[in-house]
């Protein structure tokens, strides 16, 4: 199930309220936001996830096999 637009513009604008908050620049954010993602794709015991915005980009993510 996908967010629906108003609740990603909510979860866009908590992000935004935090980054500023935090006096986060450009790369800190977009560094966060990656971090997140990884973070999220782990948690949910993903090995990859994909985001697709149609019209506008996606994004993949790969998680690295850890060596035992």
């Amino acid at each position: 199930m996908a967010l629906t637009d108003e609740q990603s513009q909510q979860l866009m604008d908590a992000i935004i309220e935090k980054c500023e908050a935090l006096e986060l620049g450009p790369e800190e954010i977009i560094d966060g936001l990656g971090r997140a993602l990884l973070s999220a794709t782990i948690a949910f015991e993903k090995d990859s996830a994909a985001i697709t915005v149609e019209g506008v980009g996606y994004c993949d993510v790969f998680i690295e096999p850890q060596a035992e």
